[in-house]
């Protein structure tokens, strides 16, 4: 009579084809091997969940009596379990793995399962391919083991394929090729390696051909600083048209709020200048090469608007109630004139008030307000502004347009600050960018500041080879409290966001 063991120790089974207690039929032959315990899983995976070499003897024996290689269900079955190959590749049995291969096991077979009218994760039944567990345990030999022997497979078909088409001998031996179904495998194998921090296996997909996904790719990136390697990051960032070519449809929402502040990020602590230099050409091309923004000039009047009071009065002492020293020289101006428009000037040249009285306090002698800070031809073209009441008669050299434009700040003259953020727009190029930059950011004038910041993103390359003074603005203190580098971040999303509205709306 023949005896098994069943369950503990020293508990025999009952004969072949009888009855157990339970009233359950025992198995027999090869109705064991392929059934399915309560948790969905055969004999020959229970066997490959082991990781040593009695796994192997166990599965090698059950494999020569007849077990499916890749597990109980047939190809095809609508059943969600674990392949042999998948669990003995979680466990990281190479042996193990490469006696299934040899057996015919298919590393780019999947049984997961989707629940197509629910959304979350659990309606994901089964497991990915078993190239995918390598990845995600971070078992690289196994993943070799496996590649190279669904590369065969695949190999060994399209030669026979080709050899039907072109009725010729068989082409000369070339790269393994993957079939559509085994390059969806890869691609979901490189989403394993690089949500699990595995970028040596990353890098190898990539290295067989796997393409590119933003996710993959932004996820590596990531991986590679925070650990220093230099080598990989200029790698992954020459392969960066690869992920995102010029056209703007592959600039999503996940590149312009997680990529590009990881590549500014990258930028602000990298300390080679070919990485940074890198860099640069990357975030010039996410500019793009359309004209940067410009500053407008501030509207024309509806109608010509005569001038306030004759130009002749300028720095005139007739009838003259005040008088400025610029330089220790004097120059006369007419308050009505003067706090029409400027806030400061009316604050400056409001009367003072004794505390016991309500009215000014009498004084025939005309004020003298000091000015400081502002050289003379300067202050006089602010007062041709006020007496001609607009920017039209103006004839501000290149030269002092910054200083106009200070002073134009200083007195809270908005229209004249406009006008030279208008005309210091015009003339910015790699020699002057620094100091229009600089005097933007002191003086208020957000328009020229942004068309700067533009034209920094657009030329940013050139920039940093003309000379030192750009590094020293991105990365120096020059400007406390401001971030030039997170700017620059804001106004290239914007930038971004901008053409993909514009192409839209086509």
């Amino acid at each position: 009579m023949q005896w098994r063991r069943w369950g503990r120790r020293g508990v025999r089974a009952p004969p072949a084809g009888r009855r157990r207690p339970g009233g359950r039929r025992a198995c027999t032959g090869r109705r064991c091997l392929h059934s399915h315990t309560a948790t969905g899983k055969g004999l020959l995976v229970y066997a490959c969940s082991g990781a040593g070499g009695g796994a192997v003897e166990c599965a090698r024996r059950l494999l020569a009596a007849g077990a499916r290689v890749d597990g109980a269900p047939a190809r095809g079955d609508d059943v969600c379990t674990l392949t042999p190959l998948q669990v003995a590749c979680g466990v990281g049995n190479l042996e193990l793995v490469q006696l299934l291969l040899s057996h015919g096991a298919d590393p780019f077979l999947s049984t997961q399962l989707n629940d197509a009218l629910c959304y979350s994760a659990a309606a994901q039944y089964g497991c990915y391919s078993a190239v995918a567990v390598c990845c995600a345990h971070g078992r690289r030999a196994c993943l070799r083991a496996a590649v190279r022997g669904g590369a065969r497979a695949a190999q060994a078909v399209l030669s026979l394929e080709e050899v039907l088409a072109e009725g010729a001998a068989a082409p000369p031996v070339r790269h393994p090729a993957f079939t559509k179904q085994q390059q969806r495998a890869l691609h979901d194998a490189m989403y394993c390696a690089a949500e699990t921090d595995h970028l040596d296996i990353t890098l190898e997909l990539h290295a067989l051909g796997v393409p590119w996904s933003l996710h993959a790719w932004t996820l590596s990136l990531a991986a590679a600083a925070d650990a220093a390697l230099d080598s990989v990051i200029d790698q992954l960032l020459q392969d960066f048209l690869q992920v995102c070519p010029s056209d703007d449809s592959h600039y999503s929402k996940q590149f312009i709020y997680e990529c590009l502040p990881l590549l500014f990020n990258i930028l602000r602590y990298s300390k080679k200048e070919g990485t940074v230099l890198l860099l640069a050409d990357i975030l010039c091309a996410c500019y793009g090469r359309e004209p940067v923004p410009g500053v407008a000039q501030p509207p024309p009047p509806v109608a010509p608007a005569p001038a306030r009071v004759d130009p002749s009065y300028v720095n005139n002492p007739s009838l003259a109630d005040v008088t400025f020293r610029v330089e220790g020289r004097l120059f006369y101006g007419h308050k009505i004139v003067l706090v029409s428009e400027s806030p400061r000037l009316r604050a400056m040249l409001a009367p003072a008030r004794s505390s016991n009285e309500a009215l000014p306090v009498a004084n025939t002698a005309p004020p003298l307000v000091q000015i400081n800070d502002i050289r003379y031809h300067i202050f006089e073209q602010v007062m041709k502004y006020l007496y001609s009441g607009g920017c039209s008669g103006l004839d501000i050299p290149e030269t002092d347009v910054l200083e106009v434009l200070a002073a134009a700040s200083f007195f809270q003259l908005l229209p004249l600050q406009r006008h030279c953020e208008a005309r210091a727009a015009k003339s910015v190029d790699l020699h002057n960018l620094v100091s229009v930059y600089i005097h933007a950011k002191v003086y208020g004038a957000t328009q020229l500041l942004e068309y700067c910041q533009g034209f920094l993103l657009q030329n940013m390359v050139a920039l940093l080879t003309y000379d030192d003074s750009v590094k020293r603005l991105l990365f120096g203190k020059r400007l406390p409290g401001h971030n030039v580098l997170g700017a620059l971040l804001v106004t290239l999303q914007k930038r971004i966001e901008a053409r993909k509205n514009q192409a839209k709306n086509r």
